[in-house]
Formats: C-alpha cells, sequence, structure tokens
C-alpha cells in the first residue's frame, strides 16, 4: 500500500514541510558528522526516501505517539511492512512481523493500565536526516507510582503523588515509498535533543512563511473582490 494513498486524508499540513530542504539548511548538513546508526552500518543506497517522505512519516508519527497507550495506531500499523522488525534496547524485547507488534502494543497497554490509574505518553521532539532512511522519534512516558493511596485524591492523603518519568529514542527506518521496516527503541542522546530543537526551529520559520502567504493571498482576493 502507498503511504500517500493511506494517509492523504490528514497530511494536508504537511505540504508546508515538504519544500523544507529547498528553503532552508537541512538538519543533517549540522548533525550528519556527530549521527551514528543505530542499528546498521549500511548507508542507505539511492533507493533511499526522499525528505518530503521523511518528513510525511515524521507528522505522522508525531500525531501518533501520544495515542499509543489509548487509542488505535492503526494508520501507524498499516505503513508498517509484514515483516517489520521491532528491537527494543530499553526493554530487551524483540519480535519480528506486523502481526507480533500489533500484540505487543495490545499487551503493553494492558501493563499500564494495569499498573497505574494514569499513564501518559508525549511526543518531545524528531530528526529527519536528509539522504538517510531514519527517523529518529523521542518519546516521554509518565506513570503514577501506584499504590492503595494513589487512588486516593492528595488533599485526604496529604501526600503528593509520586510521577515516574521515562524517556526513550524511537529510530524509525522507512523505505521509498514510506513504510516501516524496522524500529529501535533505545536511549536518547545528546545529538538526538540538538536534532530535535534544529528541526523544530526549521518547521516554525517554515510554518510562519505559510501563514504569511495564506494572509498574502486572503488580502489579494479581498481587494480584488471590493476594491475592484
Amino acid at each position: 500500500m502507498n503511504l500517500a494513498s493511506r494517509v492523504s486524508g490528514f497530511l494536508t499540513m504537511t505540504s508546508r514541510y515538504s519544500s523544507l530542504a529547498t528553503l532552508k539548511p537541512t538538519v543533517a548538513a549540522a548533525l550528519a558528522p556527530n549521527f551514528q546508526r543505530s542499528f546498521s552500518d549500511q548507508k542507505p543506497t539511492s533507493t533511499a526516501p526522499s525528505t518530503s517522505t521523511l518528513l510525511k512519516v515524521d507528522w505522522l508519527l508525531q500525531k501518533i505517539t501520544p495515542l499509543v497507550l489509548k487509542s488505535n495506531v492503526r494508520d501507524f500499523m498499516d505503513i508498517c511492512k509484514d515483516d517489520v522488525q521491532f528491537d527494543d534496547r530499553i526493554f530487551s524485547k524483540k519480535l519480528g512481523g506486523r502481526t507480533q507488534l500489533m500484540s505487543h502494543i495490545a499487551k503493553v497497554r494492558m501493563y499500564y493500565r494495569y499498573l497505574s490509574p494514569f499513564n501518559k505518553v508525549e511526543w518531545i521532539g524528531s530528526c529527519v536526516y536528509e539522504n538517510e532512511d531514519v527517523i529518529v522519534v523521542m518519546w516521554r512516558l509518565t506513570t503514577l507510582d501506584s499504590s492503595f493511596m494513589s487512588y486516593f485524591p492528595s488533599f485526604i492523603t496529604k501526600k503528593e503523588n509520586k510521577m515516574i518519568v521515562k524517556e526513550g529514542a524511537l529510530d524509525v527506518q522507512i523505505d521509498r515509498e514510506g513504510h516501516v521496516l524496522r524500529i529501535v527503541n533505545r536511549p536518547i542522546t545528546a545529538s538526538d535533543r540538538e536534532g530535535a530543537k534544529s528541526l523544530a526551529k526549521m518547521k516554525e520559520e517554515q510554518h510562519q512563511e505559510y501563514v504569511q502567504a495564506e494572509e498574502k493571498e486572503m488580502r489579494k482576493e479581498f481587494d480584488r473582490q471590493y476594491h475592484s
């Protein structure tokens, strides 16, 4: 299934990012010397995805990440290859295939729902490297330290609730069409954080240019209708 045909319905906003590489220096230009692929020493071939494809999948991952423990992530599963590989280096788990990945997500949901009355997953940034086939997605998991007393308001127990926070990064490898080939869950590095800051700044600048262009077109249309 082609990526564009599966997620075109909710990727309209990515058009403002599609020319990112042509408007600004890419993140790769600044960070490539410090970037080390986490699961392969082999550089991507000429079939590596375009920057536009990377950014579209990046946008999808940004929207899907907070839903992992509470809602349907079918839009992500639909772009995974049938033999997608998952290597969790934080929780020591390896599996292969889309069916096993879906089962694993379901088990993780059940585990955390049983573990604690409050669980929250956040997307905290991402890195997209031009001429590479990997998107780095950083996540944060916040869990209420569960006990019998956790189910009572703090004004009754007179104790502050303790929150457990974990962070990590996903290396998401995709092919030319935007299908997910492999996912590696690992600790966050300093270069991940710097890359995410750079990309966030570039996206914001691109967004502002998009808004300004939209406003300019609206003014032109207003003048055409009322002052012509």
